[in-house]
């Protein structure tokens, strides 16, 4: 049996209908008709539910993604395969030694029956070298004026490899230098690095997946750098900023609260710092300071007097030494000798002093 007819879509039955209500009116010239013909029509394309209005607004994204992909094809071939004048080449020289320029574009029609050549080292295979001219100095000054900014990336890596020295590395760590000189577009044939030439010990090498920026890119990161509004952020905006992110109760900071925490943090840095030098004297140190004596003055009380201060005994020692000798020396000039006066006679030691002296 055939299939059932299924019902007409809505879409076609509100069309139906507007045809309908507008029998007789699309052959009316006046304004007032038109007017009203264009209000229903409307009606009817707005009438719709959301999920056709949004599959006819992807349909017309679509097609308008397709246009406009085909114009950029159009104009890309337009300008690739712009016609081009005829080639031709000098009497008496082999067009195989000439490479084609249509090959060159990329869009040579006439491929191997082509009487120029489809080669492109031909081109540098025929150029003469000049017999009147020292080339060496002109390629030296050509390489010290190239820089990694003139270079693409494969350009780059080849003469990277092509210098040999930095070879024996201690690290896999990439050259600070190095990199800074790639992206700063100074690196070139004669760029020595600053960290011992080729004794640097980090490798001089691009490191995975490195990707060489355009100036182009450069210069539009740089651009957008510019515009951000952290370049021209002040720092009491930023502090102002980072305030209102604080939450709970905290103090305000004011001329006298600041005044109050600046005297208790250098109290609390005097604290620690007369603790360290207390946990770093030596018995040399204590000894020196004298702070000993008063620590024994005060255990004179608890302990027995056994213990002595030994400075204070030193000077004891020392003022009974010079009473004894001024002693000695006036009894020697007052005792007469042999009927002489004033001549001094040694004295024995006393006792006591030979103590004393021992």
């Amino acid at each position: 049996m055939p299939p059932k007819k299924g019902k007409e879509p809505a879409a076609k039955k509100a069309t139906k209908t507007v045809e309908d209500r507008t029998f007789g009116m699309k052959n009316k010239k006046g304004g007032a008709a038109q007017r009203e013909i264009s209000r229903m029509q409307a009606n009817l394309k707005n009438s719709g539910s959301a999920e056709e209005k949004k599959k006819q607004a992807e349909r017309e994204a679509r097609e308008r993604e397709k246009k406009a992909a085909e114009e950029a094809k159009r104009d890309l071939e337009a300008m690739m395969n712009k016609p081009a004048q005829v080639q031709k080449v000098p009497f008496g020289v082999d067009p195989k030694t000439v490479v084609c320029i249509f090959y060159k574009k990329g869009n040579c029609e006439k491929g191997k029956k082509c009487k120029f050549s489809h080669d492109l080292s031909v081109e540098r295979k025929t150029e003469k070298k000049n017999l009147y001219n020292d080339s060496r100095g002109e390629e030296e000054e050509n390489k010290k004026a190239e820089t990694s900014a003139d270079w693409d990336e494969d350009k780059l890596r080849s003469v990277v490899l092509s210098k040999k020295g930095n070879q024996q590395t201690t690290t896999d760590k990439v050259c600070k230098y190095f990199i800074e000189a790639i992206e700063d577009g100074k690196y070139g044939w004669f760029w020595i690095c600053p960290n011992g030439g080729d004794k640097c010990k980090y490798k001089h090498a691009l490191p995975p997946g490195f990707v060489l920026k355009t100036k182009e890119q450069r210069a539009a990161e740089k651009a957008l750098m510019d515009k951000s509004p952290l370049k021209t952020l002040t720092l009491e905006d930023f502090l102002e900023s980072e305030r209102h992110k604080l939450t709970g109760t905290l103090t305000p900071v004011t001329p006298e609260t600041f005044a109050k925490w600046k005297k208790d943090r250098l109290d609390k840095k005097a604290a620690e710092e007369q603790a360290r030098k207390a946990k770093e004297n030596t018995g040399r140190a204590l000894f020196e300071s004298g702070k000993w004596r008063d620590e024994d003055d005060s255990d004179d009380d608890d302990e027995d007097d056994d213990v002595w201060n030994l400075q204070k005994l030193r000077e004891e020692t020392e003022a009974v030494r010079s009473k004894k000798e001024e002693e000695r020396l006036l009894a020697s000039y007052d005792t007469p000798n042999n009927g002489t006066t004033g001549q001094a006679t040694p004295a024995e030691d006393t006792p006591a002093e030979t103590a004393t002296g021992s």
